[in-house]
């Protein structure tokens, strides 16, 4: 697949982090759906969480580039994602957005450390929003395997309670509920939100009987 227009992309930027990730994985199918995914989820979450244009931007960068350290490493992928957005030419990258994909990437994965323990970040970065950022991203990220086939996704809030409900191909159905109710990414998002998020996998045939 080459990327030639915006098309899903917002910026020139992300059409260059598209392409910057398309070079080192061979992919951005993956990335793609992140994207749509998390930009989804700031819109409905923005008012309670209190972010804006700038931490759009970042979010839509971060499911582009997060995963760009499987190019060096599987296993340590989110460092080696960090360490690259660090040293890349690809992107024209201000220091600060620098510093807070390379954080986003960094911490998508596995447990985030408590505010003015996280690597990359200086003493004066904007914490909040970025951390609120990283638990939009992690949701996004969970809710998108490599490895099995990408659910339908409903999305509602009531209150600060969100609601997602993942429809999958029936023959997958226990797969997909063994990847997509891990609770492990939600709980930064939840942190923010004040409520757990209420998550639910089911067949693909039940989304056919809500649309009629």
């Amino acid at each position: 697949m080459r990327i030639t227009s915006r098309g899903l992309f917002a910026t020139d930027v992300e059409v260059e982090a598209a392409r910057w990730v398309q070079r080192k994985l061979g992919s951005c199918e993956h990335e793609r759906r992140v994207l749509a995914i998390a930009a989804k989820l700031f819109e409905m979450t923005r008012p309670l969480l209190g972010l804006g244009l700038c931490e759009s931007r970042l979010l839509r960068l971060g499911a582009l580039s997060h995963d760009i350290g499987r190019s060096v490493s599987e296993k340590n992928h989110p460092d080696e994602g960090a360490k690259l957005i660090l040293a890349t030419t690809a992107l024209d990258l201000s220091p600060f957005d620098r510093r807070a994909l390379a954080f986003l990437a960094r911490y998508h994965r596995g447990s985030v450390p408590p505010a003015l323990r996280e690597e990359y970040l200086r003493p004066l970065d904007a914490r909040r929003p970025l951390r609120a950022v990283l638990g939009l991203l992690r949701v996004a990220d969970a809710l998108d395997s490599r490895r099995i086939e990408s659910p339908r996704l409903l999305f509602s809030m009531a209150g600060r309670k969100l609601s997602i409900r993942c429809f999958v191909d029936p023959v997958n159905l226990r797969a997909a509920r063994d990847v997509y109710r891990r609770r492990k990414k939600f709980h930064l998002l939840e942190s923010f939100l004040g409520h757990d998020i209420d998550i639910e996998v089911d067949r693909s045939d039940a989304l056919a009987v809500i649309a009629s």
